[in-house]
């Protein structure tokens, strides 16, 4: 072996833990371990490894500051979720100053559904206590979408999936962008179901 050539190979096979934190293409990386990967926006879609989803659930954006944010619209999975379901270090998520995006769990999801729904029917609101509820659900969205925002979430606001919603609640979907995720991710995955049953009995 010629000189020196031992401590090269010992640099290249450093723990791959290592080099992805020393990597300035973290995103890159991240994403070559994706399957069904399509460009979206400034990020990517692609299949949840997390859950396994068939169609492109899985949202992945790299953000101005050197961190990543990952999001699957199915399974609520964040970056944590994705770096343990792909066997990498979650600290290729984030930059050197150790900043962490604000996270959107799913029991925010679900009061931000709720907080939509109240807000659809506020008009009714007759007593003290209904207008105060009414009031807190809107301080509450406000936070939520400041959050979604600050994380870089993208939920669409015009998608065949909402059409049959928008007379009835048109107001709810407006203020619940939680909502509108519920019903996009929930469209699609009947319809991925649909079809196999029907590939099934081909």
């Amino acid at each position: 072996m010629v000189a020196g050539a031992e401590g090269l190979l010992e640099t290249i096979f450093i723990t791959s833990e290592t080099i992805l934190i020393m990597d300035n293409n973290n995103f890159d990386l991240l994403v070559s371990k994706l399957d069904k990967v399509s460009k979206s926006g400034h990020g990517i879609r692609a299949v949840c490894p997390v859950h396994g989803s068939k169609g492109l659930t899985l949202s992945v954006t790299p953000k101005d500051g050197g961190y990543i944010v990952a999001h699957c619209f199915s399974c609520g999975a964040g970056g944590p979720d994705l770096t343990k379901a792909l066997g990498l270090p979650v600290s290729i998520l984030f930059p050197e100053d150790d900043y962490r995006p604000p996270t959107i769990t799913k029991d925010m999801k679900r009061k931000n559904i709720e907080d939509g729904f109240i807000q659809q029917i506020a008009k009714d609101a007759e007593t003290l206590d209904d207008v105060r509820a009414v009031n807190r659900s809107v301080e509450r969205s406000k936070g939520y979408e400041q959050k979604m925002a600050e994380a870089g979430e993208d939920v669409p606001t015009d998608h065949p999936a909402l059409k049959p919603f928008e007379t009835i609640f048109s107001t709810a979907m407006e203020k619940s962008p939680a909502l509108r995720e519920s019903i996009i991710e929930n469209h699609w995955e009947g319809v991925a179901q649909r079809a196999e049953f029907w590939l099934k009995r081909q």
